[in-house]
């Protein structure tokens, strides 16, 4: 009997359900930064090879930043915010802003050595889960609680913020893609800006998304926290299912991915999961020897990754796997 594809026709796009294969395992070069604290990291940033910014902390109990420098010294690393932080961003300028736990949303201009501005978009128990900025003054923040309490917050110049949309499925994920496009992710729902700055919701099926990322125009890639891995070949107008399920290791969630260019990319997740592709998601090379860490977010520049996770877990890898 021949294998069926299956097309899913709607108006804004199609979703076409294809497979991707994973190649033989392979070892990877990593080692430890010795991070002095247990806290929590969720999320890095590279500014350069030897200029690191990270964040995380505890739930309910506090917000960290650390920057290390020279891959090797832990220049700064500070409490700044009552509740953990969840994500980073710099921009085009090399500002800082940070978000997390009941909606605090930090602010450092560049340069300024580590004098953070703060800001606290809702009095709730609501949680801001990620940023990102177009430049110095445009910026899109996204929050979520459990499943539910999906928001979308404009960020601009002096550091106006403005609710522009709210979502009854929680959000994690949001990425700029031009001035006129953005696409947001979350329990079960792919939300794309319109020209216009309205978001629509694409119809679509699957996953908890967990991340989004666009390494140009037009190509982005989504994964979600039980295995699904899409892409986008037209700025986020359709969207094809590269796999629906972590068939590798079912009981091992995704969590974060990056793009180098349109081919070259990096996921990681729970176990010490760390796979890439260098053909635009068609097959995935497994990573082999990492600690069983459940990792958090991942950054690559040059011939430097960075993995952070949970209990103060900072790892550099090779990334020419």
């Amino acid at each position: 009997m021949t294998k069926k594809s299956v097309f899913f026709s709607i108006a804004l796009g199609l979703l076409v359900l294809v497979s991707c294969k994973k190649d033989p395992k392979v070892t990877v070069s990593w080692a430890f930064f010795d991070f002095p604290h247990a806290y929590d990291l969720t999320s890095v940033k590279m500014e350069t090879i030897d200029n690191w910014h990270i964040v995380g902390g505890e739930a309910w109990a506090s917000g960290i930043y650390a920057n290390i420098i020279h891959q090797d010294s832990l220049n700064i690393v500070d409490s700044i915010a009552p509740k953990r932080l969840n994500a980073i961003d710099i921009d085009n300028h090399n500002n800082l802003t940070a978000v997390g736990y009941t909606g605090y949303l930090m602010f450092k201009e560049a340069n300024s050595a580590n004098q953070w501005v703060s800001d606290k978009l809702f009095n709730s128990f609501d949680v801001l889960r990620d940023i990102d900025y177009l430049n110095d003054s445009t910026g899109l923040a996204i929050s979520g609680v459990a499943y539910h309490n999906g928001y979308i917050f404009r960020l601009e110049k002096n550091q106006t913020v403005t609710r522009i949309d709210t979502f009854s499925q929680s959000l994690r994920a949001v990425e700029y893609i031009s001035n006129k496009n953005a696409v947001a992710v979350g329990y079960g729902i792919i939300l794309k800006m319109q020209p216009n700055g309205d978001w629509i919701r694409l119809p679509n099926f699957g996953d908890f998304y967990v991340d989004v990322d666009f390494p140009s125009a037009n190509i982005g890639y989504i994964i979600g926290n039980a295995g699904s891995i899409l892409k986008t070949t037209d700025g986020g107008e359709h969207w094809s299912f590269l796999q629906e399920s972590n068939t590798y290791s079912k009981k091992t969630a995704f969590r974060a991915v990056r793009f180098l260019d349109d081919q070259t990319g990096f996921i990681t997740g729970e176990h010490g999961l760390l796979w890439k592709t260098t053909n635009g998601g068609k097959n995935w090379t497994i990573g082999e020897t990492l600690p069983d860490i459940e990792f958090h977010d991942i950054d690559v520049l040059e011939d430097v990754g960075l993995l952070v996770g949970k209990a103060g877990a900072i790892i550099t890898f090779n990334p020419n796997f």
